[in-house]
């Protein structure tokens, strides 16, 4: 059983494609091509005619017919937030979400769209929320679908790239990783193995050492976010870049007036197995593909990342393209519904011999107590009739039929007494024209709303409190109470 990936990173000066054949034998990018848009002012958003002709260039020469699409969009678009809630469930982190944000806004929360991902879960649960307008979301589908492409999945930019690295880098130290896009970038915080804190920012400057100075501030910022948000240092051992529009030379001469941190662009296709194959005659551009391969990745290996459209859940979506699958699947599941069946049936013969050695023991115990019966045939029943039989002969202490059956008693007892109530009968004594009913409760007017309850039982009268006394050893009312029959 194989798929095809089709991943479209949508930056601020073009799109990025990559498509990745998923295989049990391995993973190949069959494709990859970078598209930049044709007179695109870099400081204005990319018009969804841009991106629709991008898209147009991006699919040529390749069927999209069956293959799942994930997306991810410029940092332009996004925002990140950081919360604490008091939850594990993501039911109920959803159902706050709105209302921890609406603080945070200077719009109304009803325009975004957004997700979260979780960070860590102890007693109370870090998260990480990113945020989108819907309306510039929904221009960018609408564009999507004008070449039939529904996508699974739309992430952030760059944001696959940095669950890739946490995931598969040898080391667990803390690193910051930079996407930096045509005119927006951000940065990612990544401490013990997971993402922390990501911000996107404005940094299309047209001096590199004035970018690389936004940058350095910018890494100094998140810092200080950090040690606040979770209340500990962050010490990065390295930053990881990957983009274009940046001098690493600058950027590293701007951290080093800070700290001594190297700085270093990341292959993702070389730099850390994905298991992502690509053929030694192709070349491969990690600033202008990681985005896009790393969301394969991420599809591929089923990393956890901000969804704000689609679903994951792969079981209709592959219905029709492996039913054929499926239905040997089915094959193969009804053998083992037969087996199990005849697990069933030996159990039930086992079962049956079981029920067979109870029904002789009855019989011996009918026998035992009436020694008198010769013909037994259905000993239970047998016993029952020869009972009330016994009982109208007056075999039994009293008239029976003029006296209530202590069963009859217990249970008015127990159905005067209200579920809600604390009460336990612990004993039960019954003469010839009284009883005697011990018990515990947990205060005295609980004891005063029993006799009254039982006051109006049929059968039971004078109801008498003969003692109520408190045990100090287990804060209990201890309670008698003498009721003529």
């Amino acid at each position: 059983m194989s798929r095809k990936i089709f991943s479209l990173d949508i930056q601020d000066n073009g799109i990025s494609a990559v498509l990745v054949e998923n295989s049990l034998k391995g993973n190949w990018i069959q494709f990859q091509r970078f598209v930049p848009y044709e007179d695109a002012d870099p400081d204005a958003d990319a018009p969804v005619n841009k991106i629709s002709e991008a898209l147009q260039k991006s699919v040529e020469g390749i069927s999209l017919t069956g293959v799942e699409a994930i997306v991810s969009i410029s940092p332009r678009f996004i925002s990140y937030r950081n919360f604490q809630v008091p939850f594990k469930d993501s039911k109920k982190i959803r159902q706050v979400l709105p209302f921890e944000l609406e603080p945070t806004l200077p719009y109304p929360v009803e325009e975004l769209t957004f997700d979260f991902q979780t960070i860590f879960q102890g007693e109370k649960t870090d998260i990480l929320v990113g945020l989108i307008h819907t309306a510039e979301l929904t221009k960018i589908l609408d564009a999507l679908k004008d070449f039939q492409i529904e996508p699974r999945m739309v992430a952030p930019s760059g944001l696959s790239s940095v669950m890739c690295l946490a995931k598969y880098l040898e080391s667990n130290e803390d690193l910051f990783f930079i996407s930096v896009d045509h005119t927006y970038s951000t940065v990612f915080a990544v401490a013990s193995g997971r993402l922390h804190i990501a911000r996107s920012f404005y940094s299309h400057l047209p001096d590199l050492q004035l970018k690389a100075k936004k940058l350095s501030d910018t890494i100094m910022q998140v810092i200080g976010a950090f040690e606040a948000s979770f209340a500990s240092d962050f010490e990065p051992a390295r930053i990881l870049i990957s983009g274009s529009g940046i001098d690493v030379v600058s950027l590293q001469d701007e951290i080093h007036r800070e700290m001594e941190i190297p700085v270093k662009h990341v292959d993702l296709l070389h730099d850390i197995d994905l298991n992502i194959k690509l053929d030694s005659d192709t070349g491969f551009d990690p600033n202008l593909m990681n985005n896009a391969l790393s969301l394969a990745a991420v599809e591929i290996l089923g990393l956890q990342t901000i969804n704000f459209y689609g679903s994951r859940s792969i079981i209709k979506k592959y219905w029709e393209e492996y039913k054929n699958d499926f239905i040997r699947t089915g094959v193969i599941a009804v053998f083992v519904f037969v087996v199990a069946l005849f697990n069933v049936l030996l159990e039930a013969h086992y079962l049956q011999k079981e029920v067979l050695r109870i029904n002789q023991q009855i019989a011996f115990l009918f026998q035992s107590t009436f020694p008198d019966v010769t013909k037994i045939v259905d000993p239970l029943q047998q016993m029952r009739a020869r009972v009330q039989e016994e009982n109208k002969k007056g075999l039994f202490t009293g008239e029976m039929e003029d006296e209530m059956l202590n069963i009859d008693i217990l249970n008015e007892i127990s159905s005067r007494i209200p579920n809600d109530q604390d009460v336990e009968i612990t004993n039960f004594v019954r003469g010839d024209k009284s009883l005697l009913v011990t018990g515990n409760t947990d205060s005295f007017n609980t004891v005063d709303d029993i006799k009254g309850r039982l006051a109006q039982a049929e059968g039971l009268k004078n109801i008498t409190i003969n003692s109520a006394n408190l045990e100090k050893s287990t804060n209990r009312i201890q309670f008698k109470l003498k009721i003529d029959l």
